[in-house]
């Protein structure tokens, strides 16, 4: 059946985040690619976040903001506040953004269900086993409710399941592939190779992994080097080792995206080192580019990476090491990834999204019913 709203013209969507412009982390990034998508296609779209910023002018945005150290996107009023927003600007679904501590997002959406409003729940992250009591208490509230319920890869959907005991739908993201593409292949006969990951340098993220990769690089004669795009804290710590052991990894910070496209054009070799990746969308960029992308078995990486298709899943880090040998000793095999990826658009376009968001929307609407 198609959705309701084919039929009837825009739909009025608020979205509501804890984060959003002009934070520029995952969930940010999707939030405000997802709505300019709908506004494009001629829906009315609202954001309600709770991170400050000056003024936004492509479409409405009500910012909730509230002075506390580090400029936390949280609110001491939140319900409240959410409830008045909503019921001055009343739209046909509210969907909500977020991870597993959103305190913004959980509160704003207590009030979009007790104002009768469809809600749809987007997880960006992966719930893992210390989170699970948790929101195993919240699946009662949430089954009883009718609140939709989505996560980003069916590895997040697995453990939202695990907890909450409700129907997920998969609710993939999203990117504008055409902007990411490259010109060509990628050159494979680089030496040397030219490796690139981009993620938030923190621990969740793994960025010691990568230079574990590097040392094992190093003994197994492989002539490369890594280049990092991200800040975080830990970068410091993890520049001055990659120094202090001479290894050949340069960090450059966060880039803009026309920058970030620069450095993958540069490159040859994707690493994605998360073992807790909701869905990876910097490695999905990297793919649209054309590059070979290595990661980590059991993440959301695997929706759009097929090994020995796309690049290579690995079922540790070591492994990784070893598949980027691979392609060094057989170039051949290589080229074939860069040739493919070059040549075959990845799916996850915007257009694509929507018909998976839009349906995800009916059933809120039914659920609300």
């Amino acid at each position: 059946m198609d959705p309701l709203w084919r039929t009837v013209g825009s739909v009025r969507i608020t979205h509501i985040s804890d984060c959003f412009a002009p934070r520029t982390g995952g969930i940010e990034t999707q939030v405000l690619g997802l709505a300019r998508a709908q506004q494009r296609m001629g829906d009315q779209v609202r954001v309600i976040t709770a991170t400050s910023g000056p003024p936004f002018t492509e479409f409405p945005v009500d910012r909730l903001s509230f002075p506390v150290p580090f400029d936390l996107p949280i609110h001491p009023r939140t319900y409240r506040g959410v409830r008045r927003l909503l019921s001055d600007h009343p739209p046909e679904v509210v969907h909500v953004h977020a991870g597993v501590l959103s305190p913004f997002a959980w509160s704003a959406t207590r009030a979009a269900h007790d104002l009768g409003l469809p809600t749809l729940v987007t997880i960006h992250s992966v719930w893992g086993h210390l989170a699970r009591p948790l929101f195993g208490i919240s699946g009662a509230w949430l089954k009883w409710n009718r609140v939709a319920m989505s996560a980003v890869s069916d590895v997040a959907a697995n453990h939202m399941k695990a907890s909450l005991g409700v129907d997920i739908d998969v609710v993939p993201n999203g990117i504008d592939p055409g902007h990411w593409a490259r010109t060509g292949v990628a050159d494979v006969t680089a030496t040397p190779l030219q490796l690139v990951s981009v993620l938030r340098i923190a621990p969740r993220k793994r960025t010691g992994a990568l230079l574990q990769v590097m040392r094992d690089l190093r003994k197994l004669g492989v002539d490369a080097h890594l280049t990092i795009v991200g800040e975080g804290p830990e970068r410091v710590m993890w520049e001055k080792r990659a120094r202090r052991e001479h290894l050949p990894v340069t960090f450059l910070g966060r880039l803009a995206p026309v920058e970030l496209k620069l450095v993958l054009e540069r490159s040859q070799i994707f690493i994605q080192p998360s073992i807790k990746e909701s869905f990876g969308i910097a490695a999905l960029e990297a793919r649209a580019n054309g590059l070979a992308v290595v990661a980590r078995s059991g993440t959301g990486t695997q929706t759009f990476i097929a090994d020995g298709v796309d690049g290579r899943i690995c079922d540790s880090d070591a492994g990784v090491a070893s598949a980027i040998k691979d392609w060094d000793t057989d170039r051949t095999s290589l080229q074939a990834i860069l040739e493919h990826n070059a040549r075959i658009e990845p799916n996850f376009s915007w257009s694509e999204i929507d018909d998976r968001v839009r349906a995800a929307y009916q059933r809120a609407i039914a659920k609300a019913q």
